[in-house]
């Protein structure tokens, strides 16, 4: 589904779109959301031209979308400082590096941060406590970010099971961050279906984890959105020169972890395909005798 929004503001005299809070508000409406949601939003400011109020009337809109039902997220991810994010880590000064609008939300006195280093979330709403509130208390997955940014206390982890809308706001879906959580779960499967003790030992050792090298299932994402759209999944509106683009949180789950799992080949890269080889497919072959 595509939906253009027009704003009625004529554009001013540098040639940019002039958007106000209320067109963008229909934006958000367009893609599908709608009170009571959970809406997590990448976005870049100046894809839309001006905005009048800036970054918060963004912030403002989708709040309108969801209403005091809803919950608005943005990752407020840490990434210039990747290396050393957790050793400097500081939940209420180490800043969001993805983007103006990431940043504002986070410093707003109504917003909550989750307490992890590399893939922190900031949220405000009716469960914005419940979404944040215990990043790395429990559940861990070991993985090429740290073994608690998608642990199974994770705001990722309770958006999927929730059914939280995505919103890319002037920003392609390379953006999207939640494929990560794919990618988390898939490693937590393949290695769990390793039967030796030892293989298992060896299979975990190779694996990516933070400032150690290794390998990962960095899934294609281009690939990704084209399986979205022939599922109908994939929703977009535009709004000034932004492009508004919405899946739910589920849905890409639901679709895209079984190809992965069972094609890994066709997803991956090869050096993630040849560790599948040597601890899975070959266990899968014997298995098959």
């Amino acid at each position: 589904m595509n939906d253009a929004i027009q704003s009625p503001h004529p554009p001013g005299a540098d040639g940019k779109s002039i958007v106000v809070q209320a067109d963008i508000v229909r934006a958000y409406l367009a893609v599908g959301i709608r009170p009571g949601d959970i809406l997590l939003i990448h976005s870049s400011l100046k894809s839309f031209g001006y905005v009048v109020g800036g970054a918060l009337a963004v912030i403002d809109a989708a709040k309108e979308a969801v209403t005091e039902k809803g919950t608005v997220v943005f990752p407020t991810l840490v990434q210039k400082d990747f290396a050393h994010a957790y050793q400097n880590w500081n939940k209420d000064t180490s800043p969001s590096d993805v983007g103006l609008i990431s940043e504002t939300f986070r410093l707003l006195a109504d917003s909550v941060r989750s307490d992890q280093a590399t893939h922190s979330v900031a949220a405000w709403g009716r469960q914005a406590d419940e979404l944040t509130g215990e990043h790395s208390a429990y559940g861990p997955r070991m993985g090429t970010f740290g073994d608690y940014c998608f642990s199974w206390s994770s705001p990722w982890q309770k958006m999927f099971l929730y059914g939280a809308r995505i919103c890319f706001v002037g920003v392609d879906t390379r953006s999207n961050t939640f494929k990560h959580f794919v990618e988390y779960c898939l490693v937590e499967k393949f290695c769990h279906t390793i039967q030796d003790p030892w293989q298992r030992c060896r299979a975990l050792s190779e694996i990516k984890r933070h400032n150690v090298p290794g390998v990962w299932p960095y899934l294609d994402s281009a690939r990704a959105d084209e399986v979205l759209r022939r599922h109908g999944l994939f929703t977009q509106s535009t709004c000034g020169g932004a492009t508004f683009t919405c899946f739910k949180a589920d849905d890409f789950y639901r679709v895209i972890f079984p190809l992965v799992e069972q094609n890994p080949e066709g997803w991956t890269n090869q050096a993630f395909v040849d560790w599948f080889q040597r601890y899975i497919g070959c266990q899968q072959a014997d298995l098959s005798r």
